[in-house]
């Protein structure tokens, strides 16, 4: 139904993911994280019936508030792990080129192995896959970390969705993103919390 936006969706999936990898402010952060669920909502819509692929785009901006309220209440200072040299920043620019082209190459693999994926749903899964895993790779900061852990997970689901259309585990993996969610918000004010008894 959406399929005319599946490659603009795509290619800001690399865009926000990359945003994601180099942006050291939570606010930007969070916003990339909601702007990549509307497209993981697009590509998931390829699949699934609008009404069932709204629950993705609900439980991820529900996530994405959750994350985004821990950080702005937290005592301690907001912005999340000032990068030490530009290098840093076009280290990781790189990276996330290299693995774009990884998930570019890869999508067609992924097409020949899984035949009810759409191509440009497949690219945006891996780019998603990728992505978070170089991004969980390189940082330790637990607000990172879960939206790393919450990328992935997207492109799993997107991936998953061309495979099965079960609303049951639809409804699983917004359950899961809403715990993770949880989690990050908990790991994000665990300092403050022992500072405070």
């Amino acid at each position: 139904m959406l399929e005319f936006l599946i490659l603009p969706s795509v290619i800001l999936i690399f865009l926000t993911t990359t945003v994601l990898l180099i942006s050291w402010d939570w606010r930007i952060s969070i916003l990339s994280l909601g702007i990549q669920y509307v497209c993981v909502f697009v590509l998931i819509s390829n699949s699934y019936p609008i009404e069932t692929a709204a629950v993705k785009i609900v439980a991820g901006w529900m996530g994405s508030a959750i994350l985004g309220l821990a950080i702005m209440n937290n005592p301690q200072d907001k912005i999340i792990e000032k990068p030490a040299y530009i290098a840093d920043v076009v280290f990781r620019l790189i990276a996330a080129v290299l693995a774009g082209l990884f998930a570019f190459t890869g999508g067609a693999r992924l097409v020949t192995w899984l035949p009810d994926i759409n191509v440009l749903a497949a690219y945006g899964a891996l780019i998603l896959i990728s992505i978070g895993l170089l991004h969980l790779a390189l940082t330790n900061h637990p607000f990172r970390v879960v939206i790393s852990l919450l990328t992935i997970l997207s492109g799993f689901e997107v991936i998953y969705a061309g495979i099965e259309s079960s609303i049951l585990i639809t409804g699983l993996l917004a359950v899961v993103t809403l715990g993770l969610a949880v989690l990050g918000a908990y790991m994000v004010n665990a300092p403050a919390l022992e500072d405070a008894n």
